[in-house]
């Protein structure tokens, strides 16, 4: 072997080593970088001799991580329904929640029977008045609340889209910069891309073709393209209010497209799952039954109030002239209220009364006691065909709006617990593992110093002939 080749060959394996430290440090300084995978460097024989770095190539599991991004579009769809039906719930009130709906019945059911014991006693029929105007305004206040959950849930979505759409722009760039010439080099491009992917299928469910530090392409799984030569926006427009009449099949919210081709959940290429899928599920299912329930439950108090007056068409509770919801339009009636021109006597005598009746009397009270005790099934509130009184009608939807938030509770837990233990496979398998990489510099320092040293001997060989 000539001294030239033996130069040729020390000095590229010097070039490896140093190179093959470099790649070393840097996967020891991001090992704590979430998401960060190994880099390790390729080599190959060179010509006429030595080694040649080919590339940095980066520890991948694609299997593993496709897993991944489908277990993170199920906790991003998970998360959203399960707060919007925790937020129900909370809104809803447990039976000992002095502000829920089923608290504020017990106090007017509680305000009838000191009513009953006292008939005469004007201060008693106030109270008893100011106990059913507290119920029409819970009913009123829920579905005021639902409505707004409505909308903001529509504006989550509008805020997701432009998230999204910035984030393709991003992966577009990051895509045009992996098609230029790089060399060998070390660079997170491939971690920026990943972490990009993972917040874009949170929101929608995507597939990835192409491999993370290179070009990659993007789709829905539908198969709808969101990035390819250029990135396809998302397209949805917020709407400005929220209201009972209000809906998507009518055409008064906004769906989803892109492409100008319709993923609207529910559609043919529809979205499934994730975040935005579930703030849909929310606008247009989960909160719009709620409301459903609600004007169930307000409709059946006014109906048997009017079954318990004798006296008039109409009860205590009635359900005024308009489109909105029941839940929104259910009041006392006027007729009993002296704020608006009423008499209160009407509350114990019943709202036809034209004159007091008896001061003792029990009037329409027992008749309205019976009649909210009276079981009656109400499967639009309850989910369930049971004959039940009233206040056990409320009870019965709040315990429905307990076990759905509980489920989607359970729901949650079991898509986070998927996506941590997918997380954790992924980072085992394409991790830094500090104590290895520390192994292989010392090796590496070992070559390295074997190289510098032939080619230490070898100049002190060429020295020695030369002065012969």
């Amino acid at each position: 072997m000539t001294f030239s080749a033996i130069m040729t060959n020390s000095l590229s394996g010097l070039n490896a080593a140093s190179l093959r430290a470099e790649v070393l440090s840097f996967n020891i300084a991001n090992a704590n970088t979430a998401g960060y995978a190994r880099r390790s460097l390729s080599v190959a024989a060179a010509q006429p001799g030595g080694v040649r770095a080919v590339g940095i190539e980066r520890a991948e599991t694609g299997h593993l991580e496709r897993q991944l991004l489908g277990a993170g579009t199920e906790q991003g769809g998970a998360e959203v329904r399960a707060d919007a039906l925790k937020q129900i719930n909370a809104a809803f009130g447990e039976p000992g929640d002095p502000n829920g709906l089923y608290a504020s019945f017990a106090r007017f059911e509680q305000a009838l029977a000191d009513l009953r014991l006292t008939p005469e006693s004007g201060s008693t029929q106030l109270a008893f008045l100011r106990a059913a105007q507290d119920v029409t305004g819970t009913f009123q206040q829920l579905d005021t609340e639902a409505q707004a959950m409505r909308l903001a849930a529509d504006s989550a979505i509008a805020t997701k889209v432009n998230r999204l759409n910035d984030a393709l722009v991003e992966l577009d760039n990051l895509n045009q910069q992996a098609l230029r010439p790089r060399g060998v080099a070390l660079e997170t491009v491939a971690e920026r891309q990943q972490a990009l992917v993972s917040e874009i299928a949170a929101e929608l469910d995507v597939n990835v073709n192409g491999t993370y530090g290179g070009r990659i392409e993007l789709r829905t799984e539908g198969g709808l393209l969101l990035l390819g030569d250029e990135p396809q926006y998302l397209d949805f427009t917020a709407a400005g209010s929220a209201s009972f009449e209000l809906s998507y099949a009518n055409g008064d919210f906004s769906g989803l497209t892109v492409g100008g081709y319709d993923i609207t959940p529910g559609t043919l290429q529809g979205l499934k799952d994730g975040g935005l899928a579930a703030e849909f599920a929310v606008r247009d299912v989960i909160a719009q039954d709620y409301a459903s329930r609600l004007d169930a439950a307000a409709a059946e108090l006014a109906a048997r109030s009017a079954i318990a007056d004798g006296t008039s068409p109409d009860g205590l509770f009635v359900l005024s002239a308009g489109t909105s919801s029941a839940a929104q339009r259910l009041q006392v009636n006027a007729a009993a209220d002296p704020a608006q021109g009423g008499q209160l006597f009407r509350v114990r005598d019943g709202m036809g009364a034209v004159i007091a009746g008896p001061s003792a009397g029990d009037g329409i009270l027992g008749a309205l006691k019976a009649e909210l005790d009276n079981g009656r099934p109400l499967p639009a509130a309850t989910g369930t065909s049971s004959a039940l009184s009233y206040l056990e009608t409320l009870g019965a939807l709040g315990t429905e709006l307990g076990t759905q938030a509980l489920r989607a509770e359970g729901i949650r837990e079991a898509a986070r617990g998927a996506r941590e233990t997918f997380a954790r496979e992924v980072g085992a398998q394409t991790g830094v593992d500090t104590d290895r990489e520390l192994q292989e510099l010392l090796l590496v320092e070992q070559a390295f110093a074997a190289n510098a040293r032939v080619i230490q001997t070898a100049d002190e060989m060429l020295r020695q002939l030369l002065e012969i």
